[in-house]
């Protein structure tokens, strides 16, 4: 199965041919309760490597030690755990798979220490359920550029990627990454104390204002896509958000890292 995985600091997102999931990043403490309540579906105990974690909705609600690993770098336990989660949910004997990794960081040697910490075999237990499968092939791709796949277009395309723990930016022309005008920027909609968008895009049009021109072709996507695109307007009147259509099925902006990974993987790989 190829599968693009975006493994987010907030919610991890999935792609692969069989539909879409998304689920809680939160990874905690596991500990006996003794007033069990189920949250959602996407209530989790993982077991791996003789460790037991709740995961998702569970750490959310239920672990004294929840946390979110962000930075500005995939290759950290945290993040493998969530796609190895994300790879027992989806079902599957052998990968081939797609991750991201922030643009700042994405260099050869953080390439293959992420590539190095998910091939080969793996064994996990998600509520009682075993599964073992084989990761034969890792690629990882820029976040924020990779979106541009949700719906490419010729020509200068410049996009912001608002996620939790990072915004990156990026630009392409006529399909081809431009490094010179890509970057991220440290900080994310869960790493300041307010949740101020006309701040935040303000902050975005002082880093990208740089090299980036006024009319150009600006998408915004990630989970506050909606929410900052009114303020991002101002700076860049022809923003607009990009909703992936998957199936025929369309999708919200926060998709476009997972929906692009999946493409890319399947270019790639067949």
């Amino acid at each position: 199965m190829i599968i693009g995985v975006d493994a987010g600091n907030y919610e991890v997102k999935v792609v692969h041919q069989r539909g879409v999931d998304r689920f809680p990043s939160d990874i905690g403490e596991y500990r006996e309760r003794n007033l069990k309540q189920k949250f959602s579906n996407d209530d989790m105990i993982a077991l791996y490597k003789g460790r037991n974690y709740f995961a998702g909705t569970l750490a959310k609600y239920e672990s004294e030690f929840n946390a979110r690993i962000m930075g500005d770098s995939k290759a950290h336990a945290d993040a493998k755990l969530r796609i190895l989660i994300a790879l027992h949910r989806a079902g599957h004997d052998v990968y081939k798979i797609i991750v991201g990794q922030p643009i700042e960081k994405h260099t050869e040697d953080e390439k293959d220490q992420i590539k190095n910490m998910l091939r080969g075999s793996h064994s996990i237990v998600i509520n009682g359920d075993k599964r073992e499968f084989f990761i034969s092939q890792v690629e990882v791709a820029a976040e924020g550029g990779s979106a541009f796949w949700a719906m490419p277009q010729d020509g200068i395309v410049r996009l912001i990627d608002v996620g939790s723990g990072t915004i990156n930016c990026a630009t392409l022309y006529d399909m081809r990454y431009i490094d010179k005008d890509s970057f991220s920027i440290p900080i994310g909609m869960n790493t300041t104390k307010t949740k101020n968008y006309e701040a935040l895009a303000r902050t975005i049009a002082a880093e990208t204002g740089k090299k980036w021109g006024y009319q150009d072709v600006v998408k915004v996507v990630g989970g506050a896509a909606e929410k900052i695109l009114p303020y991002i307007r101002g700076y860049f009147p022809l923003a607009e958000t990009v909703c992936p259509i998957v199936d025929g099925k369309t999708l919200e902006p926060v998709f476009c890292n997972a929906v692009g990974f999946y493409r890319i993987g399947v270019n790639i790989y067949a």
